[in-house]
């Protein structure tokens, strides 16, 4: 949760409980697998693997998040070409 506060700058901090009902889910379906990790100070902590079934959906998703950022960065370019960067008053 910490690594995703910081990799978002501080815009998407999660909930703790939304974030363990994920990895339950995911547990459920193979995606990673999580083990108790005993700690001889302090509370013991539930570590979480992720499975080769689980790096396969990930590359999966990478895949269509990275064809939704083509078709987003061409509305951008066609939205600035066509009503940006058009002089005020251009109708055209």
């Amino acid at each position: 949760m910490e690594d995703l506060a910081k990799i978002t700058s501080g815009k998407y901090i999660p909930e703790p409980g939304a974030i363990y009902t994920i990895l339950r889910r995911m547990e459920e379906r193979s995606l990673v697998t999580s083990e108790w990790e005993k700690k001889e100070t302090g509370a013991d902590r539930r570590v979480y693997t992720i499975t080769q079934a689980g790096v396969n959906i990930l590359k999966e998703g990478l895949e269509m998040v990275k064809g939704r950022r083509q078709l987003m960065d061409y509305l951008v370019q066609f939205y600035e070409s066509h009503f940006i960067d058009q002089k005020a008053g251009d109708s055209g």
